[in-house]
C-alpha cells in the first residue's frame, strides 16, 4: 500500500486530491509519450476556474497539472541527445466568469513552453470554435470537467469526434442522479445523453436496487460518451466522498487506441490506492478524536479492504469475459482481446497477460504459436478454448 499525505489545501476536499492524483499520473504519461509520435500536443480545458487554489503555479488545479505535463514533457524530448524532437505544445483554457478568467489569462507567463489561449465564455458555444483551430495532424487530450450536468454532448461533438484525441470527462454522478424523476429536466437528460433511451433503462434498475441504478446511469452516460465521440474504449474511475463508500463522481474517459486504456487502468489502480489510504486515515482520525484509537490499532486497514476487494471482482470477472471470448471467437489475435478486457473491467495490461498464461497452463484456454519460455501472450497469438 503506498503512503499518501494529503497536502494541507486540500484539507476537507480530498476528492479533489484523487482527481488529481490520477490526472497528474496520467498526464505526465500521456503527453511524454505522445510527443514522440506528434509534433503537437493540444490540451483543451473546458471549464478552467481557477477555483480554489491554494498551491504554488496551480499546482493543486487540473490546468496546472496539465501545463506542467507538458512543459515537462516537452523539455525532456529537448534534452534527448540522440532523438531530440522540438515538439509544440498548446492550451486552451476556457473560463466563462469574469474574475476567474482575469486569474486564467496570466497563467501563460509561467508556463512559457506551452502556448496558451484563455477563452471566456460558454464551453459548449466555444468547443467548436477551438477545434477548428487545431491542426489536423496535432494530437488533443481534453478535460471537460463541469460543475454540474447540463452538458449537450452533441455540441461538442467537432471537438470529441477529432480522429487523434481522448477524452476524460467529470460525470457528476451523485448531483445528476439525483433529478431524473423531474419531467422538467428532461431534456437536460436527453442532451446529456444524446441517442440513448435512458429513461426505460434506469426506471428498470430503480426496482433493482440503488447499486443497479448507478450501474444502469453511468452505462448511459459511456454509452453516450463512445458514441459521440466515436471512441472505441471508455471506462470510468469512481471518486468517492472522503472517508465513504458513497460515489461524488465518475472520471469517464475514452480513446481510440490500446495503449491509451493500458495507461488509463494503470493510473486508475494507483487512484484507487490513495482514496483508499486517505479513507483510511480519515477513519483512524475519527476513532483518535473519539478516543478510541489505540497503539495497536488496526482500523486503517479496513477502508484499503473494499479496494482490494474491488479489484479482486474485477480480476475475476475479466478471467470470466476471457474465456468466453475464447469460447466465442476462436482465433482472435490476443492484441484485439486485452484491450477489451481493460475497457470493460479494472485490470492492468499486466493482468490480462498474467491472466491468459495461467489459463493456458490449467488447460482452459490455448493460443497458436505460443513461443518456448514466453511468460505472457504476444499480440499476434490466436486465442482459443482449450
Amino acid at each position: 500500500m503506498i503512503d499518501i499525505e494529503v497536502p494541507p489545501h486540500y484539507v476537507g476536499r480530498e476528492q479533489a486530491f484523487v482527481k488529481h492524483h490520477f490526472l497528474r499520473n496520467y498526464l505526465e504519461r500521456l503527453v511524454h509519450k505522445i510527443a514522440s509520435a506528434y509534433d503537437e500536443v493540444v490540451y483543451v480545458d473546458g471549464y478552467s476556474g481557477p477555483w480554489k487554489s491554494g498551491g504554488e503555479a496551480y499546482t493543486d488545479t487540473s490546468f496546472g497539472i496539465a501545463l506542467q505535463s507538458m512543459t515537462d514533457a516537452r523539455q525532456s524530448w529537448l534534452d534527448m541527445p540522440q532523438h531530440r524532437r522540438n515538439v509544440r505544445m498548446t492550451a486552451h483554457l476556457v473560463e466563462k466568469q469574469t474574475q476567474p478568467f482575469a486569474e486564467l489569462e496570466t497563467i501563460g507567463t509561467l508556463f512559457p513552453q506551452v502556448t496558451v489561449h484563455p477563452h471566456r465564455g460558454d464551453f459548449l458555444n466555444v468547443a467548436p470554435t477551438i477545434a477548428a483551430r487545431i491542426p489536423s495532424r496535432a494530437f488533443t487530450f481534453s478535460l471537460i470537467d463541469p460543475k454540474g450536468f447540463k452538458l449537450d454532448l452533441e455540441e461538442l461533438r467537432p471537438l470529441l469526434a477529432r480522429p487523434q484525441s481522448e477524452v476524460v470527462f467529470n460525470f457528476m454522478f451523485d448531483f445528476a442522479n439525483r433529478f431524473t424523476t423531474l419531467e422538467s429536466l428532461g431534456d437536460t437528460y436527453d442532451r446529456l445523453l444524446p441517442g440513448i433511451d435512458w429513461r426505460p433503462r434506469i426506471a428498470s434498475a430503480d426496482a433493482a436496487g440503488p447499486t443497479e441504478r448507478k450501474a444502469a446511469f453511468l452505462a448511459c452516460f459511456k454509452e453516450a460518451v463512445k458514441s459521440v465521440g466515436g471512441y472505441k474504449y471508455v471506462a470510468d474511475v469512481d471518486i468517492r466522498y472522503p472517508g465513504t463508500n458513497r460515489t461524488f463522481y465518475f472520471l469517464v474517459y475514452g480513446t481510440r487506441e490500446p495503449p491509451g486504456i493500458a495507461v488509463f487502468r494503470d493510473c486508475q489502480i494507483k487512484a484507487l490506492e490513495a482514496q483508499s489510504m486517505i479513507s483510511g486515515q480519515r477513519s483512524l482520525q475519527k476513532r483518535e478524536t473519539a478516543g478510541q484509537g489505540s497503539l495497536f490499532d488496526s482500523s486503517w486497514e479496513t477502508a484499503p479492504v473494499s479496494h482490494r476487494q474491488f479489484l479482486d471482482e474485477q480480476r475475476a470477472a475479466a478471467r470470466i469475459s476471457l474465456m468466453d471470448i475464447a469460447s466465442a471467437e476462436a482465433g482472435i489475435q490476443w492484441g484485439k482481446v486485452w484491450p477489451r478486457l481493460l475497457a470493460d473491467h479494472a485490470i492492468r495490461k499486466k493482468d490480462a497477460g498474467s491472466m491468459a498464461a495461467a489459463l493456458r497452463k490449467s488447460g482452459e484456454i490455448a493460443f497458436s504459436g505460443w513461443e518456448p519460455n514466453k511468460r505472457v501472450p504476444s499480440d499476434g497469438y490466436e486465442l482459443r478454448s482449450a
